[in-house]
């Protein structure tokens, strides 16, 4: 059974339990938007990369004022026989990463907000995860689809902000979105322009849609500072991460992976990283999303919140304690009443990489 996250939702520990149900998910803040193609597709008429150019302006406070975060699991579920029937990978315990995350590994996970449309005034609010990646203007955070856009029939979110490192553990769960400063040992960094794959667009909804294209590229600018995002990461003495496109596909290849995010759905509160070390990950071919389609498959019990997090490996070549990121965890079935527990990510292929290869030719900020 597929449950897909989405951007992340939590009024209550009883709300977040409800919405987040069967699946793995995050989500946060943004501002106005105006939707169109950024990029072409490659000469040999692949589809369009659809991109959103955003209003960095910060979010309007809510009526009532207390903000309230919002587990963004997906509700529905899709069957997927190809993925389904699969053995189910072995379970691994999530653990807390102690904080402050100012350092090496922890500096490039961070916490995405934002508002969906008609949310700017509700007093919800959304989270997701991402990775800082490393990129040709310095500004780059790589997601799920799902943190950035509705999908089928939707709409960009809205007064989307990035923080790196973000660290309130043990504190209020419910922060508000327009005042982050507190927690944020690096920065806020307002999101200036997105992009998301075409099938997640097309076929994206609360059933899932099409999993397997379920990632985006958001640009940021600059932090109150005047610094890029790269700019900032480095000063804690991190590195922005490489993406690791086209990795290999063999029986018994895939590499050992860490996966990291901010789990908000219970047991969870969405305050503080946590990450799995996963040293078996499956590699699925989804035949009812694509002929090539693919998902990476790993037992974790990281709940709604991580959505658009990173799963890391050492590629060839790296050097000793360097990774890369290999996928973004996009659905899961954590916590559900048969165990088993686990997320999955998408398999980024060569249409991932022309993505990426239209956000990192933006301009910096």
């Amino acid at each position: 059974m597929l449950i897909r996250p989405r951007p992340h939702h939590r009024d209550n520990h009883r709300t977040v339990a409800a919405l987040f149900a069967l699946t793995a998910a995050l989500s946060l803040l943004a501002g106005c938007t105006q939707s169109g193609v950024i990029g072409q597709g490659s000469s040999s008429g692949a589809d369009d990369i659809i991109g959103s150019v955003l209003n960095p302006m910060k979010p309007p406070s809510a009526a009532g004022g207390t903000h309230q975060g919002r587990d963004g699991g997906l509700t529905g579920q899709t069957a997927l026989p190809s993925f389904d029937n699969a053995p189910l990978p072995s379970p691994v315990a999530a653990r807390q990463i102690a904080g402050p995350y100012t350092n090496k590994t922890g500096a490039v996970t961070g916490k995405l907000f934002f508002y969906r449309s008609g949310d700017q005034n509700s007093g919800n609010y959304y989270v997701c995860s991402g990775t800082v990646v490393k990129s040709r203007n310095r500004s780059l955070v790589w997601t799920a689809g799902h943190c950035v856009h509705d999908g089928k029939g939707g709409t960009w979110h809205l007064s989307m902000v990035f923080v790196p490192a973000f660290d309130n553990s043990g504190g209020d769960s419910n922060v508000d979105p327009s005042e982050l400063s507190q927690y944020a040992p690096l920065g806020t960094f307002p999101a200036v322009h997105v992009w998301t794959s075409p099938e997640w667009v097309k076929t994206g909804d609360e059933h899932g849609g099409d999993l397997a294209h379920d990632y985006a590229v958001i640009e940021v600018g600059r932090n109150d500072d005047g610094r890029t995002l790269d700019d900032a990461v480095e000063s804690a003495g991190a590195k922005p991460v490489p993406l690791w496109f086209n990795a290999p596909t063999g029986q018994g290849k895939t590499p050992p992976m860490t996966i990291r995010g901010y789990p908000a759905a219970e047991p969870f509160d969405g305050m503080a990283q946590w990450g799995c070390t996963a040293d078996t990950v499956q590699l699925l071919n989804v035949t009812e999303l694509g002929p090539e389609a693919k998902e990476y498959r790993a037992g974790c019990d990281l709940t709604g919140g991580a959505s658009g997090g990173g799963w890391f490996a050492r590629a060839p070549g790296q050097a000793s304690g360097d990774v890369s990121l290999v996928t973004n965890t996009s659905v899961g079935s954590a916590h559900n009443a048969h165990g088993g527990n686990w997320l999955a990510g998408p398999y980024l292929d060569a249409k991932a990489k022309q993505l990426f290869s239209t956000a990192e030719a933006s301009p910096a900020p």
